[in-house]
């Protein structure tokens, strides 16, 4: 037993005659008259030996007082055993009072001294959909997080679109959506992959695929029974065809009318539109040649008040009529798509979803650890803390709930998203081709003026395809998307001569009865390689002074060189076409000439100094099958 620790009160004792009691009533009164000196504490500890000065045991008695009970005796009145019971009670509880108060004390000034140096606020900027769940775990967080050195972590999460994002970290940093972030979780990694072409890839230390959710349509149940034998490069057709849906069973009910939002849809239109351009790129063409379907998609999409996703459902579920509907179907991801439906009254009779077949286009919502010269150290490792907690199983069951797809947690129910399984998630494995298929959704082709002069002889790339085959399916897959009234004109040039296929002028216009549009794309398939050297510089000369006589007010006007050198006729060398631009280049009627220069060419300088002179642009690609190759028609031609 302890230092306060008494005999159990119900113990049996022998039974005596009454007069014992009254003995041990007498010989206590006694006690507590004699010399004070004489009592002890009951709550002093006990003496070896049973001391007649000390209470304790006595040939197994607890006598209570300095004597010993006589065996036999009856035991000690419930009177004193109460008064010994309470003294324990108060002397345990000043105990324990004492202990906890000390505890909790201690821990305090354990905290307060683990963060003497304040706080660390680390910035999280997240996609709409994931900001809420993500708000409440970073509270979790930051009530159990350890501190980073002396500082205890503050995690803040902010609410943004990608685009929001993206023109932030890529240039001034809005201060509406507070700090510049340490974490950055937007839908999917290719609003990481046009942050890393824009600004470079040392801005992310490091990314992961937090939770999934597929892209989808969200459609009327009438439209879903209808799209059975359609995918992802069938849409650009319905679409653009006035009638496309009659085509699939439903007559009366015109075009698509397909919307593809931009805000507040977890970058589900991006994904849509990679996964138009791989499914509308030709055989072994790479998806760069499947722009043009991108834009013809996003040219027939439904003209609305704004291009948020919550605006585009609105149309589609409010009409009273299908087929008469603003919009038939909204690109969008399962998880928003599950987020509608659950605040939709009976959504099964207005809503309903589509996935299309093939490789799925696979929001992955990762999180980017940036880095920058805007973070302390401290603030990246407490962003790379928090993203390691996010993972943990506790906090995935909690986004599972929200409808994101996480492996191993059981999905919600809902009365209009299955959570079917899908196929493999499409892949296009490059940062620049990815940036230039979201840039041609977030920024319309403008009406320039722009001459292309095209080598007939470049080589033969990897895998054995003309360099020059490659190239005109990019162009042909720009000149698509360019306004009518934009100007276009076509030369060639081999290692005798070059010529001009397609004067200059709008798309829009005639050219030997018909637009100016379709005679490029077809003097473009009518190339053939050639061989036997490059007069670059002399058709250089040609197109220059067509161009400048040509000049179109209010646009942008330039040359487009695309060569692979070296440039052979001698009788115009490099000196000699610097002189000439110099003298040609009018500051009042500006024409750039810009220049996609493939490979080790020799004359890269000449091409260098020209462009700057006009104030054009020179890149050097190294293969026609780089997706580089995409991305810069797309810039240069306007």
């Amino acid at each position: 037993m302890g230092r306060h620790s008494l005999p159990d009160p119900d113990d049996s004792r022998p039974a005596d005659d009454s007069s014992h009691a009254e003995g041990d009533a007498r010989e206590l009164t006694e006690d507590s008259a004699g010399d004070e000196s004489q009592t002890e504490r009951f709550d002093a500890p006990a003496r070896p030996g049973g001391s007649q000065h000390s209470g304790g045991w006595d040939n197994g008695e607890w006598t209570g007082s300095h004597r010993a009970v006589t065996p036999g005796r009856r035991g000690i009145s419930v009177g004193v055993i109460a008064a010994l019971v309470g003294v324990v009670v108060i002397v345990g509880a000043v105990i324990l009072w004492r202990f906890f108060g000390d505890a909790l004390s201690s821990r305090s000034d354990t905290a307060a001294a683990r963060c003497v140096e304040g706080e660390v606020a680390v910035a999280v900027v997240a996609d709409p959909a994931i900001a809420e769940p993500l708000n409440a775990l970073a509270q979790r967080y930051n009530d159990t997080a350890e501190p980073v050195g002396d500082k205890c972590v503050k995690v803040g999460v902010t609410s943004a679109d990608s685009e929001q994002v993206f023109t932030g970290l890529s240039g001034d940093w809005p201060g509406d959506l507070g700090e510049r972030p340490a974490l950055w979780i937007p839908g999917s990694s290719a609003s990481e992959a046009r942050l890393e072409a824009k600004a470079g890839s040392q801005v992310v230390s490091d990314s992961r695929s937090l939770v999934t959710s597929p892209v989808m349509l969200a459609v009327s149940p009438q439209l879903k029974g209808a799209m059975g034998e359609q995918n992802w490069g069938t849409l650009p057709r319905l679409q653009s065809d006035q009638a496309g849906l009659d085509g699939v069973g439903l007559q009366g009910w015109g075009g698509l009318r397909l919307a593809l939002p931009l805000g507040e849809d977890s970058d589900a239109s991006f994904l849509a539109a990679e996964a138009v351009a791989a499914a509308s790129a030709p055989s072994g063409a790479p998806p760069s040649a499947g722009l043009g379907a991108v834009s013809t998609l996003m040219a027939g999409s439904p003209k609305l008040a704004d291009t948020n996703a919550g605006t585009a459902l609105d149309a589609l579920v409010g009409a009273k009529d299908p087929a008469t509907a603003p919009v038939h179907a909204v690109v969008t991801t399962e998880q928003r798509l599950f987020q509608r439906a659950a605040s939709q009254p009976d959504a099964r009779s207005a809503l309903a979803s589509w996935l299309p077949p093939g490789p799925t286009a696979m929001a992955d919502f990762p999180t980017v650890l940036l880095s920058g010269d805007w973070l302390a150290q401290e603030q990246v490792s407490a962003a790379s803390e928090f993203a390691r907690f996010l993972r943990k199983p506790e906090q995935l069951a909690e986004l599972a709930k929200a409808g994101f797809r996480v492996e191993g947690q059981q999905p919600p129910g809902s009365d209009v998203v299955d959570f079917a399984p899908v196929g493999a998630p499409l892949n296009l494995g490059d940062n620049a081709l990815r940036a230039t298929i979201a840039e041609t959704l977030t920024t319309p082709a403008q009406s320039p003026t722009v001459t292309i002069m095209l080598d007939q002889s470049m080589p033969t790339d990897e895998g054995g395809k003309p360099r020059l085959t490659n190239v005109v399916d990019a162009l042909k897959a720009r000149l698509q998307v360019l306004p009518p009234d934009s100007g276009v004109g076509l030369w060639t040039f081999d290692g005798v001569a070059g010529r001009s296929e397609v004067s200059l002028g709008a798309l829009s216009d005639q050219v030997d009865g018909r637009p100016r549009a379709a005679a490029l794309t077809s003097a473009l398939d009518g190339q053939t390689p050639s061989g036997g050297g490059a007069v670059s510089f002399t058709t250089l000369r040609l197109v220059y002074t067509d161009a400048s006589a040509k000049y179109r007010e209010g646009q942008k006007n330039s040359v487009l060189v695309i060569t692979a050198g070296p440039h052979t006729d001698q009788s115009l060398g490099a000196d000699g076409l610097r002189q000439y631009i110099s003298g040609a280049f009018d500051k009042a009627r500006p024409v750039a000439v810009n220049v996609i220069d493939f490979g080790d060419d020799s004359d890269r300088a000449t091409w260098e100094a020209v462009a700057q002179t006009t104030g054009g642009s020179y890149q050097n690609v190294g293969s026609s099958t780089d997706p580089e190759l995409a991305s810069a028609i797309a810039t240069l031609l306007g």
